[in-house]
């Protein structure tokens, strides 16, 4: 199985958070880290719109902008139908 937001485009398929994790909020014009600080993104979050660059992963929620390290991220994720 190819590993989730390899290359997601929008409107493809949203995934369901199975645990709780940290990540950086983007600006949402230029994509690039507003801080250093990490927001929770808490369980049963619904993502959308997963890039993966490099070992970072990219996402949505509740059209906020957002990224963490693919490996927080990978095993944290359901595909919702």
């Amino acid at each position: 199985m190819e590993s989730p937001g390899r290359h997601l485009k929008s409107g493809m398929a949203t995934y369901e958070l199975t645990k709780t994790i940290e990540a950086v909020k983007l600006n949402k014009r230029t994509l690039r880290p507003l801080g250093p600080e990490h927001h929770t993104i808490p369980y049963g979050a619904v993502l959308e719109n997963l890039i993966r660059e490099r070992d970072l992963q990219r996402f949505y929620d509740l059209n906020e902008p957002y990224e963490c390290a693919h490996g927080d991220i990978a095993s944290a994720l359901r595909e919702l139908k």
